[in-house]
């Protein structure tokens, strides 16, 4: 009687029916056993311009492909024909799933970021929050462990971003530094190095976030504010608040949209707040004080707010500082329509007063500190140095005074 030999073949394949919209497919295994198939998903992910003819070309891939077969077929070897004989093609599926994993460590990427976004506030939550709907997007499934987030998955990804928003596209850096954060966390609250415990494998040894590009300068001329000044009062609607929001922002050393919109008005003509943008990264919570130089008394005056938790009256005008920005870029617009410049938005102030005063004498360390930047190289000696409103209020009377702000 002839003895039957039973094993497992292993095959790469990439399904024509399973490509996505972005141009990307995963790459499966069919496993094959007593004249049956079955597919088994895997990680691996290759795109439209890697696979050409019904194969990939690309040597990278190909070569982590083989060593994912090779080292399947070496589990597989495990199996006796005797035992295979008894086993169905679900079985080996199983048997694979749980090949030394018996202890393995399980952890959902996405309930754990969601933990940490939650932790969160502000635009700092929005912007991760937004990383991770992208990533899951990418994913395109209901859960994901954290055991296969690769530094070959974050490539893919990245690369998937940059033909969704563009190579110089902020979304690139920042939503791959937002998934190295939360994977980062994950490492801290489970891992324990000192003892040898890994739990979670680190795929950022081999894997870095891009850097964000430094922006243009967004930056004009002292002659386009000086025109801002001039045209203002014959300006109405929404042109005349773009040009005026803009004039404020620049007189109050480039203070940006959120806290225009809710910062305070302390004693004798000083506004007070925490800058929204780095109040979460500094130690003194990024707090703020400007005074209101006489020269631009009037066109902040026109704004002030008569309620006393709000220095102007935008919060009462528009429901949120997104929308209150809205229509002061809107206002820029027609206003740059009506002169024939480029496009500029409110933004543009904070770079023009840093750059005006840079031209006129002002160090650039104050002009830091009157843009409440982070600085790392500064950290340790904001913690001994008290910081002097005086100083930067001078700064900003020596940008004020280049202009005639009378009507």
């Amino acid at each position: 009687m002839k003895t039957v030999t039973y094993t497992v073949s292993v095959t790469p394949v990439v399904l024509d029916s399973t490509w996505k919209k972005n141009g990307t497919n995963y790459v499966r295994l069919r496993l094959g056993l007593k004249g049956s198939t079955k597919l088994i998903k895997t990680s691996i992910v290759v795109h439209k311009e890697h696979y050409k003819g019904g194969k990939i070309i690309y040597k990278p891939l190909k070569t982590t492909l083989e060593e994912l077969v090779l080292e399947t077929e070496k589990r597989l070897t495990e199996l006796k024909s005797d035992t295979l004989a008894g086993m169905s093609l679900d079985d080996v599926e199983r048997y694979l799933a749980t090949y030394g994993k018996e202890d393995e460590f399980k952890l959902d990427f996405y309930t754990f970021a969601d933990e940490v976004i939650a932790q969160k506030s502000g635009q700092s939550q929005k912007t991760y929050q937004s990383a991770l709907n992208s990533f899951k997007a990418y994913i395109n499934e209901d859960t994901f462990d954290i055991s296969r987030l690769t530094s070959s998955l974050m490539r893919d990804w990245e690369r998937w971003l940059r033909s969704k928003y563009g190579d110089g596209a902020r979304a690139v850096s920042a939503y791959t530094n937002c998934i190295a954060f939360i994977h980062g966390q994950a490492r801290l609250k489970y891992n324990d190095e000192e003892l040898g415990n890994i739990r979670i494998r680190n795929p950022f040894q081999f894997y870095k976030p891009p850097r964000q590009k430094a922006s243009k300068h967004r930056a004009v001329e002292a002659e386009f504010v000086q025109k801002m000044i001039a045209i203002r009062s014959q300006l109405k609607g929404r042109e005349k608040l773009g040009v005026d929001v803009f004039l404020i922002s620049f007189a109050l050393m480039g203070m940006n949209c959120p806290d225009l919109y809710s910062c305070k008005l302390d004693k004798d003509d000083v506004l007070h707040y925490f800058r929204t943008k780095t109040r979460g990264r500094r130690d003194d919570g990024a707090e703020m004080f400007v005074r209101i130089e006489p020269a631009v008394k009037e066109i902040i005056g026109e704004y002030l707010s008569d309620d006393k938790d709000m220095a102007f009256k935008f919060s009462s005008m528009y429901t949120s500082y997104q929308i209150f920005g809205e229509n002061v870029n809107a206002g820029l617009d027609k206003f740059c329509e009506r002169i024939k410049a480029p496009k500029v938005t409110l933004y543009w102030a904070r770079h023009s007063w840093a750059t005006i005063a840079y031209a006129n004498g002002v160090t650039k360390g104050v002009i830091n500190d009157c843009l409440c930047h982070v600085d790392r190289d500064m950290k340790v000696t904001d913690i001994y140095v008290k910081k002097n409103w005086a100083i930067l209020w001078d700064a900003n009377k020596k940008v004020l005074d280049l202009f005639k702000w009378a009507a």
